[in-house]
């Protein structure tokens, strides 16, 4: 459970840059001394004090100029920037370096959104480019998340925020705040404990999961409506951490809005979360198996399919709207299965 309140990716890298900076080596500090550098930003409802953290600062953010501030950081550089970052940072986790940010409701004004904020302000995640990403990474996860949305999932709200260094930058709402309340949150890997770095899930075992915490074949159908996305639109990075589950003050569990949907290739190119055994090309026919095994009703996996496909055949014309290079429009449209 602690574990999942602990950065890694770029969260890990920030710290640990920062540790150096100080003449700390990663090695002399302990998971501890790493959640007291999370303390009261983490992601969930879980806090740890002593807070190491306890900058307030509310100052606006220019997307472009954390943009290249990340890029610098990548790239062995931005020794003065790096507490900024570690600060926006929270505890957030993935490869892709992401800032924690407040979004008025009009989207036009951002500041840094670790602690609370103003009415008209909302809890949100904004992520940049890593060094293997190219500069339309944002519209596709972008793309991806208005074609998730059409095949029925639950997102919250994502935004694509202009930029004049690259296609846009992908951002969403935080599902773990309510206004000033703070949700539970408990990943699949924390849950199982599962690796997220190997592959060690099959869906199997997550529709088992949520049937055993949710007892509500409902919740079971939108983890098989999620396998079906991941599986169609080719997002192969689908590793235990990727799925998330939310409790609520009376201990009632909930599968979390979906997020980290885009076109991604997983180990040696498989699918990170097999479908019943099979990593290397999953098909159609062991997604039916699987939501058959699941006792999910055969018209509700026919129509679930069927409106995955249907969102999903919508790629070229979106992906061009918004600013998707004509090499990864190609490349998206050979690797989507469609019906």
């Amino acid at each position: 459970m602690f574990n999942d309140s602990l950065p890694d990716g770029w969260g890990r890298l920030l710290l640990d840059r920062y540790l150096r900076s100080k003449d700390i080596l990663r090695e002399d500090i302990s998971p501890l001394d790493r959640l007291a550098h999370v303390g009261a930003t983490g992601i969930g409802a879980l806090v740890y004090e002593p807070d190491y953290d306890a900058d307030n600062t509310r100052e606006s953010i220019n997307l472009d100029t954390l943009s290249a501030h990340t890029q610098d950081v990548l790239d062995g550089g931005a020794g003065d920037v790096l507490q900024e970052l570690l600060a926006l940072n929270g505890s957030s986790t993935g490869a892709r370096p992401k800032a924690l940010i407040g979004v008025d409701r009009q989207r036009k004004n951002i500041i840094h959104g670790k602690h609370a904020l103003a009415d008209d302000f909302q809890c949100w995640l904004v992520k940049f480019a890593n060094t293997l990403d190219g500069n339309d990474a944002g519209a596709i996860e972008y793309v991806y998340s208005v074609m998730a949305k059409e095949a029925g999932l639950t997102m919250t709200q994502t935004h694509l925020f202009p930029s004049s260094q690259c296609a846009g930058y992908f951002s969403t709402q935080r599902f773990d705040r309510n206004g000033e309340q703070r949700l539970h949150t408990h990943t699949a890997c924390g849950l199982l404990d599962a690796d997220f770095r190997t592959p060690s899930l099959d869906y199997e075992d997550l529709l088992s999961l949520v049937h055993v915490l949710t007892r509500d074949v409902r919740e079971v159908e939108k983890m098989f409506r999620l396998a079906v996305f991941n599986v169609l639109s080719h997002n192969r990075d689908d590793h235990s951490k990727n799925f998330t589950f939310l409790m609520d003050a009376s201990g009632e569990w909930t599968l979390s809005p979906a997020y980290d949907l885009t076109f991604s290739s997983g180990p040696r190119g498989e699918q990170s979360t097999m479908v019943m055994g099979e990593g290397k090309s999953p098909s159609i026919e062991h997604l039916i198996k699987l939501g058959i095994d699941a006792k999910i009703d055969h018209k509700a996996i026919d129509r679930i399919i069927e409106q995955t496909s249907d969102a999903l055949s919508k790629w070229i014309v979106l992906a061009k709207e918004y600013g998707v290079s004509q090499e990864n429009v190609e490349l998206i449209n050979r690797k989507i299965l469609l019906l």
